[in-house]
């Protein structure tokens, strides 16, 4: 993480950290429904004020800041002066690369007592390192700072810290960068004196959000407050990160009543009966358990994770060893079908009729492996999203290829548009 400055005032520049070391059992918890309100949250900031939905977002009670291990990571972030970048995570994998972690820890005195938060950063020197395979994953380095405390301030509704734990990258005219990340080995502990990095974290809530998010607001200042005053707060100079601690929103409650006989009926968590009658605990989840994607993902993102394509059994039977096409949740024979000019269609490419059929089977004693390949609109051919489905073995067992006419690119096609080609004839699932 890297803050360019400007004047005294800072513009976040970006800085992205990637290296797979000692993933917690925290962050275990991020699943796929966490990314896809990820997707939704950066999707719905991104291209608004964010000052004014920094200054809407709700604050968050001290009990959700230090749940549990009241551990925090980076998911995704943005700058106000939008040319100097906007990213989020979009996978299990790399939120795990991250190595940025803030841990607010403490005993909570009201809903918005004081904290302790401890922040650690990877030393950029041994990310590269590793990176060039010069160096293993136990040798990367990584700051554990001393904790700062975290104060909520009920006029701007947010909890506030700073972190003194800045080092200057780079100087260029009147500019300068600063990075909470350690440049080297050497400098892992040489913090500059005269500026410090300012945090205001408030709560993401929405009616489709039940994750924990934090919207931050940070900005480099200098560190002798009579000189804040002075300073020329250029535009860019607010960044905009959010931070998240994987963890689901959820409750349980049991409730008694009396009746005239003042016998006691308890009525409990039904989530903890039901895990308890499948054998596992709360939210566990069993050795095949799939689901339906929302209607508005899109495909790309869906494929992105573990999936699978199920074919009906009683229609395919007698169709999937010849080429079959699919538009408007009709299975027809290539013969037959003629589908309209803009229409979007599937196209079933079966494989040996010896290895396609194993598509059918009930029990598949042997994997299914899928590759899929996008391409965008250009003038000589269409939008398509194509799924090749064969074995670890190598078998080819088909290919469905799927075409959007009318879709100027492939990442911009919903899951719903694609089950209106397809309709109950074939079913595309997911881990959950």
């Amino acid at each position: 993480m890297s803050w360019k400055s400007a004047t005294l005032s800072s513009v976040f520049f970006l800085t992205l950290i990637l290296a797979a070391v000692g993933v917690s059992a925290q962050a275990e918890r991020y699943d796929r429904k966490f990314f896809i309100q990820l997707r939704g949250v950066f999707g719905r900031f991104r291209d608004t004020d964010l000052e004014r939905v920094f200054e809407r977002a709700e604050p968050i009670q001290c009990s959700e800041l230090v749940n549990e291990d009241g551990e925090w990571r980076t998911v995704a972030f943005f700058n106000e002066k939008r040319e100097l970048g906007d990213w989020y995570h979009s996978s299990f994998d790399e939120v795990k690369n991250d190595l940025a972690m803030f841990i607010f820890k403490g005993i909570c005195r009201g809903e918005h007592g004081p904290v302790q938060l401890t922040t650690k950063f990877p030393v950029t020197e041994t990310i590269d390192a590793y990176n060039q395979r010069r160096i293993g994953l136990d040798e990367i380095a990584v700051n554990d700072n001393v904790p700062v405390r975290a104060v909520f301030n009920s006029q701007t509704r947010a909890y506030s810290f700073d972190l003194p734990y800045l080092f200057l990258v780079s100087q260029h005219d009147n500019e300068s960068i600063y990075s909470l990340n350690p440049p080297t080995l050497a400098e892992r502990y040489r913090y500059v004196r005269d500026v410090i990095d300012h945090w205001d974290c408030k709560s993401v809530t929405a009616e489709s959000v039940t994750y924990h998010f934090l919207i931050c607001r940070t900005t480099t200042l200098p560190r002798n407050t009579a000189d804040r005053s002075q300073a020329r707060a250029a535009f860019g100079a607010s960044a905009y990160l959010i931070l998240s601690d994987g963890k689901e929103a959820s409750s349980s409650v049991k409730l008694t009543f009396d009746d005239s006989d003042n016998s006691k009926h308890i009525i409990e968590d039904a989530s903890v009966t039901n895990a308890a009658a499948d054998g596992g605990a709360p939210g566990a989840r069993g050795s095949d358990v799939w689901e339906t994607p929302d209607s508005d993902e899109k495909i790309l993102d869906v494929v992105r994770d573990e999936f699978r394509i199920r074919f009906a059994r009683q229609t395919w039977a007698e169709r999937i060893g010849a080429i079959q096409v699919l538009s408007g949740k009709k299975l027809l024979s290539l013969e037959s079908a003629n589908p309209a000019t803009g229409v979007d269609y599937c196209i079933w490419l079966p494989g040996a009729p010896t290895n396609t059929n194993k598509l059918l089977a009930s029990d598949r004693d042997e994997p299914v492996t899928y590759s899929v390949t996008a391409h965008d609109q250009d003038g000589l051919s269409p939008t398509s999203i194509i799924i090749n489905i064969g074995t670890p073995a190598g078998a080819h067992l088909g290919a469905l290829q799927c075409m959007f006419p009318r879709a100027s690119s492939a990442a911009s096609v919903a899951f719903s548009r694609w089950t209106a080609i397809v309709g109950d004839y074939l079913a595309l699932e997911v881990r959950p």
